[in-house]
């Protein structure tokens, strides 16, 4: 093709910039344009035969780049329609640029995540008015500093940010709080914006296109500070008089992108913050052991002196589920506990209520065979079927058999499949079997069920909490999922079945288990309740006298002995496919990388919607991330291959 022939004039440009698309492999493309174009500004560029927006990542003369433009091998077209004006700050595109190279991603599909789909279809909608225009470009560079800590009780911290905001308004600076999910944001909204009502938007994924139109060009209007409350997702709003971004749940799991591109927003806002001279605070009750050892390094500072001990009004206790045997002195299967069963009688008499955790849906969490040993699996998956009630409405005694990976729904099986043996037994306790047996030992009391298959949506979970806080004597037992709806105290907390979850071979499960039973004992009043058949446990000695530096120092002794993180860098990937198929491809791409020891090994689910999974890990050692020759080689690899930096997990 013949190269397109470049004017002279001193008004031609060259443009730089990403297409905002999930699906485009390029990292930039080149334009030319006579308009007076900005970093950060939104354009729209002809691409294989169509228009697509595109974020402006640099602008230069086409005279300085004509020796560029002689030697381009392909033709440089024009650029279409300016659509939007100082849509993003220029650190917040370099801020792209930086996450998408450290997570192996392209920028163009890291900007598409970060751009709230209400914002990406309207750009010309949300721009500010003509004379605020200049407030939002780029200020003047600030003062880097190192990210700053906060580990203490929920109400300390939420003193500690009230008196961060009241500092930042007084500077004439804004604040963006971020959280990990929107369960959360309506409870902190009503602490933080007290007397600062006016100047405080909020910003998540379930409100509606208009409202966030609306929101977001009344702040960037707004010429009084304001403090802004939101997913990270809307990190990218354009206030250049941000002073203090707050990461609040640090150690929640959902700031990493269970989708492609894969970035971490709490690595994100480091970034950015880092570019943008924005102090950035990152608070919880237990921070992430890596953030904690960073600390220890000298990598983060803290804002006050880090809190190891979590102290609790509560009784506390441990029960030991094995002591219950039957008369011949065989271990009893029991759901309910002595002192759990004496808690709902006194109940009956007064107002108290009571939260139960349980770490299982369904019914019965596995069933197996008694002859052969077999589980019964899914048809479709090699995860085991979950049992549930078929129609709980009307009590129906059928069960029906759930995967909870791929969602297939079979009814309940009546013979092993291995070896068609009839003697099927169920295993573990779900939620919905401590339901049935609440409904049985607490009649008389309101109980209540929330985990994702009785509640379905956002605001349905919030009408269920609400009704459970209004209804002094009443019962509520829920899945972690209604732990960031929990947002006022409960006189008692008990934590039934959670066992099964330390049978997963996950490097951060134990991490998971203290923040989830640490969250829930800060909620009690009066009591707290473990029971459990491995009372011997040491977390739940940490859980129950608050010991947060023991466990820490045990957990990073062990993530070094198993070259873990914050040890190593791992980088993760997973094919899908048909299964010869994918052990050939894991076979070549191992040939690529066997310079990088990587390790080949099956997912721990193998199977999701028949299409067998494999993973890929590799151990990179610490401060040698990114390798650009490693990193050239990911981004070679077929797009069918998930490449994950910095896992949750290796499953």
């Amino acid at each position: 093709m013949e190269k397109q022939e470049q004017k002279k004039g001193d008004g031609m440009k060259i443009v730089h910039v990403i297409p905002i698309s999930k699906g485009i492999t390029k990292e930039q493309l080149t334009y030319f344009s006579a308009k007076d174009i900005l970093p950060g500004c939104i354009v729209s560029v002809p691409l294989r035969s169509k228009m697509v927006d595109a974020i402006v990542l640099g602008v230069e003369s086409a005279e300085v780049s004509k020796t560029e433009l002689k030697s381009s091998s392909y033709s440089i077209k024009k650029i279409g329609d300016i659509k939007a004006r100082h849509f993003f700050l220029p650190s917040f595109v370099k801020a792209a640029l930086e996450a998408a190279h450290y997570y192996g991603g392209t920028s163009g599909a890291l900007m598409h995540a970060l751009t709230p789909s209400a914002l990406s279809s309207y750009p010309t909608k949300v721009l500010p008015k003509e004379k605020l225009k200049a407030a939002q470009r780029e200020a003047t560079p600030k003062v880097k500093q190192e990210p700053l800590l906060v580990q203490s009780e929920d109400k300390d911290r939420i003193s500690t940010y009230k008196s961060i905001i009241r500092e930042e308004f007084a500077k004439r600076a804004s604040v963006f709080f971020c959280l990990p999910e929107i369960s959360e944001i309506e409870h902190i909204k009503a602490t933080l914006e007290k007397g600062i009502e006016e100047y405080t938007y909020v910003f998540h994924s379930t409100m509606t296109k208009k409202e966030i139109l609306e929101n977001w060009k009344a702040a960037l209007e707004e010429t009084h500070p304001i403090l802004v409350i939101g997913t990270g997702a809307f990190l990218s709003l354009p206030r250049s008089d941000i002073g203090t971004i707050i990461v609040e749940k640090e150690s929640s799991r959902a700031y990493k992108m269970s989708t492609r591109p894969f970035v971490d927003i709490r690595m994100f806002a480091e970034i950015f913050a880092r570019l943008s001279g924005i102090r950035l605070i990152m608070g919880d009750i237990f921070l992430r052991p890596e953030t904690l050892w960073k600390q220890e390094q000298g990598v983060y500072s803290v804002l006050s002196a880090l809190a190891f001990r979590s102290l609790s009004v509560a009784a506390q206790e441990v029960i030991d589920m094995r002591q219950y045997t039957d008369k011949f002195g065989a271990k009893k299967f029991r759901v309910l506990s002595d002192a759990l069963l004496a808690l709902i009688q006194k109940m009956k008499g007064g107002n108290e209520s009571l939260f139960i955790l349980t770490a299982r849906r369904g019914l019965y969490p596995l069933t197996v065979c008694s002859d052969c040993g077999s589980s019964v699996m899914c048809e479709r998956c090699s995860a085991p079927v979950v049992l549930h009630n078929k129609d709980a409405k009307n009590k129906n005694e059928a069960y029906t058999a759930i995967c909870h990976k791929c969602g297939f729904e079979q009814d309940a099986p009546d013979r092993c499949v291995v070896c068609s043996g009839w003697r099927l037994t169920t295993l573990g306790v779900g939620i919905e079997h401590i339901e049935e047996e609440l409904q049985k030992q607490a009649e008389g009391l309101l109980v209540l069920r929330m985990d994702r298959d009785s509640v379905k949506t956002h605001k349905q979970a919030i009408k269920l909490r609400d009704k459970f806080y209004a209804s002094p004597g009443s019962i509520l037992v829920g899945t972690e999922m209604a732990i960031a709806y929990l947002d006022r105290s409960i006189e008692n907390v008990a934590v039934l079945s959670v066992d099964s979850l330390f049978t997963i071979p996950d490097f951060r499960i134990n991490e998971r288990i203290f923040n989830m039973l640490l969250r829930v004992r800060a909620l009690a009043l009066k009591r707290f309740y473990i029971q459990t058949r491995d009372a011997e446990n040491k977390i739940f000695d940490y859980i129950t006298k608050g010991n947060l530096v023991d466990f820490y120092r045990e957990e990073i002794a062990e993530r070094k002995a198993l070259h873990y993180p914050p040890f190593t860098t791992l980088i993760k990937l997973t094919l899908m496919g048909k299964q010869s198929q994918v052990e050939k491809e894991m076979r070549l791409a191992g040939q690529k990388l066997e310079t990088y020891k990587p390790e080949i090994f099956p997912a721990f689910i193998t199977t999701i919607k028949g299409k067998y999974r494999m993973n890929m890990l590799i151990r990179i050692p610490r401060g040698e991330w990114v390798n650009e020759t490693l990193l050239g080689i990911l981004r070679a690899l077929p797009p069918q291959f998930a490449v994950r930096v910095d896992p949750e997990d290796v499953l």
